[in-house]
């Protein structure tokens, strides 16, 4: 399954831009798009042309991502490597999608966000990435089934912990999560 990731944005070669460098040209923007795009119909979603103001300003910010501090409680390598975390108490940026099909949910959601992140905040500007963005789903009440909203969660950098800025978006909310345990898949590196 292919997903939007800002390893994908470091892959295409966009240079990292400060604020007070030239804008990006508007074939560069329009073949970022593109890609984006792309990406986004594996998920079966179509990306609205309003994202290509956040797609420019999170390639131009590619390069600072800030880690969420977690605590590794186990790692798996058989079949499929994978490890379980604990994330600290934080204030994250979470929105709840139930669209038809999860990776919709998630794409959705997540492009939600990446607004939020690119200036539609009260402070109304770049907020930097944090890395990871969790996905959260639940099962039922008789644990036979998944429920079909989908939480996706953008833990606030540290300088806004303190003082989150606000969404301008009513979808999105900022609460103070309690310690999230989290399993992640991960790759296995072997040095030659």
């Amino acid at each position: 399954m292919a997903r939007i990731t800002l390893e994908e944005l470091n892959e295409m070669d966009d240079e990292d831009l400060d604020e007070d460098e030239e804008p990006m040209g508007g074939e560069e923007q329009t073949r970022l798009f593109s890609h984006w795009e792309t990406v986004a119909s594996t998920h079966h979603v179509t990306l609205p042309q309003d994202m290509a103001g956040p797609i420019v300003q999170m390639t131009q910010h590619n390069q600072t991502r800030e880690p969420v501090p977690f605590t590794i409680l186990s790692q798996h390598e058989k079949e499929k490597a994978y490890e379980e975390r604990l994330y600290p108490p934080k204030k994250w940026a979470c929105i709840t999608r139930g669209e038809p099909k999860y990776e919709q949910s998630i794409s959705m959601g997540f492009m939600k966000l990446m607004r939020y992140i690119c200036k539609e905040n009260s402070l109304r500007r770049h907020l930097g990435m944090t890395v990871p963005v969790v996905t959260e789903i639940h099962l039922n009440k008789e644990g036979t089934g998944l429920l079909q909203d989908v939480i996706t969660g953008y833990c606030l950098p540290e300088e806004f912990q303190p003082n989150p800025p606000l969404p301008m978006d009513p979808e999105i909310q900022v609460i103070e999560r309690a310690p999230l345990q989290v399993i992640t898949r991960w790759a296995l590196l072997l040095a030659h």
